[in-house]
Order: structure tokens, then C-alpha cells, then sequence
């Protein structure tokens, strides 16, 4: 009997990990866009999820580059739902590095076509998801 109630055991626990890792696995995080307001940068993200349960991120961290220069980092530790094959939208701010935003304003780094990268981690129902976002400022 008891060899029966640890095999048992042993399958629900694969079982839960295995659907754990699909839902890790199938939820996207898709970066939106970027803008500047108060002094920070604001990120907007859209969490995807395509599968037919409930998803949550518990935990968003991140950095934002210029260029090649670091120019603001990001974490966002609230925990957000998204219910079952519909996409939410995820807002976080970015602190700029310390004296950057009168440099980027001064050297003119802010003009069109610059290349910025958005990359970090999320998690995703306690799997850690990567990312890394490139594009142009239009």
C-alpha cells in the first residue's frame, strides 16, 4: 500500500512540474514600447497566454541599453494574473543610471534610428523566463 500512495505521489508531483514548465514555457512576454515621463523611462510589456489556465508573473527585472551604454534597470516584484488565452498589459518603470539623462540629452543620443535593447528575466508561475528585445528609436 504504501509503495502505491509514493508511486502515486511521484506521478502527481512529474505531473504538476511537467504542466508548470508547458505553461512557463507557452506564456510570452512581448515588449510593446518604451517612453519617457517623470524623469524614468516606462516599459511597457504585453504578457500573453495562450493556454487554457490561469498564469501568473510573479517577478520582472531587467536593464535598459542605448546603444551599447546601460542607461536604466528595472525589477517589478507584484504578482499579476493572466487569466487563460488573453494577453495583459505589464507597465514598469525603469530608474535611469545616476547623471545619464543629461548626458543622452547633451551628446544628442536620443535621435532616430538608435538602437536600444530591453533584456532581463521574468517569472513566469516560478519558472524563469529570459529576455532580449532590440530595435530602433523611430
Amino acid at each position: 500500500m504504501k509503495n502505491w500512495i509514493l508511486i502515486g505521489f511521484a506521478a502527481f508531483t512529474g505531473w504538476y512540474i511537467f504542466t508548470k514548465t508547458q505553461l512557463a514555457g507557452k506564456t510570452k512576454l512581448i515588449f510593446k514600447k518604451i517612453g519617457f515621463a517623470n524623469k524614468k523611462f516606462q516599459l511597457v510589456f504585453g504578457v500573453q497566454n495562450p493556454t487554457g489556465q490561469t498564469a501568473k508573473i510573479s517577478a520582472i527585472t531587467g536593464e535598459v541599453y542605448l546603444g551599447d551604454k546601460l542607461v536604466a534597470d528595472f525589477s517589478s516584484f507584484g504578482e499579476q494574473k493572466i487569466a487563460a488565452r488573453s494577453e495583459s498589459e505589464l507597465k514598469i518603470q525603469a530608474s535611469p543610471t545616476i547623471g545619464i539623462l543629461q548626458l543622452i540629452t547633451t551628446k544628442g543620443w536620443l535621435k532616430k534610428g538608435l538602437q536600444y535593447t530591453i533584456k532581463g528575466t521574468g517569472n513566469f508561475d516560478g519558472i524563469v523566463v529570459p529576455f532580449d528585445y532590440k530595435a530602433s528609436l523611430i
